[in-house]
């Protein structure tokens, strides 16, 4: 026979499993939602990156496609079917005139500095620098040919080299 005192027990030990088991739910949920949060701005840096990296490959076309006096210092976009949107300035750091280049050529190669910066939704942003070098036929450069001592950086018209790409902090 149960005594008074007995009465009861099995009703309080399944309200403290009970609440127990609550607690544990809810923090499972929160902790749920945090790592959405968590990937869902990794999303968004992967898409500032690539807005940027987009920006970066709209320089080198401008590049590639303008003479260099002509290549705008300043470009800016959407990338297609994205809110996101890239801001490029591109700056002509000079010439080099004594490139190694295929016998009978006269080229020199205008260098460039490309900074990319690219947005993404909850201000997300990534910044890329580049040097960029765009070789190009001039009748004053000195031939400087270049076999056979480094025969694979012989250089012709019209050749466009990254020479270095950095991801660089944000200002």
């Amino acid at each position: 026979m149960k005594s008074f005192r007995d009465r009861g027990a099995a009703l309080a030990v399944g309200l403290v499993l009970l609440a127990l088991v609550t607690l544990l739910g809810l923090a499972g949920a929160s902790t749920a939602h945090v790592e959405r949060l968590l990937a869902q701005n990794e999303l968004f840096r992967e898409n500032a990156s690539a807005a940027a990296s987009a920006g970066m490959e709209v320089a080198m076309r401008e590049i590639e496609n303008s003479d260099p006096a002509a290549v705008p210092a300043h470009l800016e976009g959407l990338v297609p079917g994205t809110d996101n949107r890239f801001e490029v300035s591109i700056r002509i750091a000079g010439y080099e005139t004594s490139l190694p280049q295929a016998p009978g050529e006269r080229v020199i190669g205008a260098h460039f500095d490309v900074f990319s910066t690219g947005y993404s939704a909850r201000r997300a942003v990534d910044r890329q620098r580049a040097t960029v070098m765009r070789v190009m036929h001039d009748v004053t450069a000195t031939p400087l040919d270049c076999e056979p001592v480094v025969a694979r950086h012989c250089h012709a018209d019209g050749e466009t080299e990254r020479l270095s790409w950095q991801r660089v902090p944000v200002e």
